[in-house]
């Protein structure tokens, strides 16, 4: 039985008493929830919203009494999908609360169930079956259950940005939620700054200015140290002076930041301190594991979006310079236009004067490949 466990986690969602720090973010999530405030929560990929979102909402029962209900909308394309979604959310609650959504939904007479057979079952043995009942029904759950209880549910809904995919499915919600005031609260949860402009920040969409928006930034250095240090001790390691060359790396990102602690704990032997030989080859290790996903995107960018993360890369004091543009290829305007595209996809980020990439690993790949062009 393997006992000598690695304990940082990246490739899933942490646990609730994993997530580091965000105590800021959490307690005006709940603050905003608690007067019925619809809350925008947006971030890049990976920055840890659904770690979040669960340590909120696990909070949310536990302190505030709310339902907590975590609605996950990635890849969506159809009413039909979003109400399997919502049907499974309600189905992972327990006990009595779970009892009362389901005979709510019974008595609707739309086949709805949180057992074994609901919804998704009926869809597939009935592809034609209409799903728009079935949605009304399930977004009218928050009001039926204050009804009969008197309690509010938080809804998180996590990679909201999806459900653009869905035509007019905002316009429905909304014809919803509006309602729910008194017994429910909502949160939209996004990853890609563009798209959820789109929903909430455009005049004449259902939702615009409806929810109050929450930036997911980068961790500190001081909250990350701790983290990696407490954890490598625990497990009868040290991490000694490796851990600021770390923090350098992972540049606040929380998955990367991951990601490269669990590639040095890989290095070190247990009752040793890590060395820089071994930060060197957890470096390098995490570089193999992720060139694929980073050769993978690249191809997806125009040629001018890779001009533009090349000069971003490689002068990143100045990557609109003469200097720079001239070194790889690219008109100022044309610059601007794929920067501006870059950041509405979160793979840069403007901030403090400068451009920044959101992954630091992709910097880091960047100058790799043309370091080896230039060789």
């Amino acid at each position: 039985m393997v006992t000598d466990l690695n304990p940082f986690v990246y490739s899933r969602p942490v646990s609730p008493v994993d997530v580091i720090d965000r105590e800021e973010e959490i307690l005006r999530l709940l603050a905003l929830a608690a007067g019925g405030h619809y809350v925008r929560l947006y971030g890049p990929r990976r920055y840890g919203k659904t770690s979040l979102l669960r340590k909120a909402l696990q909070r949310a029962e536990r302190s505030e009494g709310m339902v907590p209900v975590l609605v996950d909308l990635y890849g969506v394309l159809s009413l039909g999908d979003i109400a399997i979604r919502i049907e499974r959310a309600y189905a992972r609650l327990k006990g009595g609360i779970r009892r009362t959504i389901e005979g709510i939904l019974q008595t609707s007479g739309l086949g709805l169930s949180l057992g074994a057979y609901g919804i998704s079952v009926k869809l597939q043995l009935e592809p034609r079956t209409n799903p728009l009942p079935a949605l009304h029904a399930l977004l009218e759950v928050p009001l039926r259950l204050g009804e009969r209880k008197g309690l509010r549910v938080l809804i998180a809904f996590d990679e909201f940005q999806d459900v653009l995919k869905v035509e007019d499915f905002d316009k429905l919600l909304r014809s919803h939620i509006q309602h729910h005031g008194e017994v429910a609260s909502y949160v939209f949860c996004g990853s890609e700054p563009g798209m959820m402009r789109q929903l909430f920040d455009v005049k004449g969409r259902p939702l615009y200015g409806q929810a109050e928006p929450l930036r997911l930034g980068r961790l500190g250095d001081a909250d990350v140290a701790p983290y990696i240090d407490k954890r490598f001790r625990r497990t009868k390691r040290s991490a000694g002076e490796t851990v600021q060359p770390l923090l350098d790396a992972a540049a606040g990102h929380p998955q990367r930041a991951m990601l490269l602690a669990h590639r040095l704990w890989e290095e070190v032997p247990r009752g040793e301190e890590a060395t820089f030989d071994q930060w060197s080859a957890a470096l390098e290790q995490t570089k193999a594991q992720t060139a694929a996903e980073f050769e993978a995107l690249w191809k997806r960018l125009q040629g001018n979006e890779q001009r533009a993360l090349r000069a971003v890369a490689l002068f990143p004091d100045g990557p609109y310079a003469a200097r720079a543009l001239g070194a790889v290829g690219l008109r100022k305007s044309s610059a601007h236009y794929a920067v501006g595209t870059l950041i509405e996809r979160a793979e840069l980020e403007a901030g403090a004067g400068r451009l920044t990439f959101v992954d630091p690993l992709l910097e880091l790949w960047l100058r790799d490949v043309q370091a080896g062009l230039a060789t």
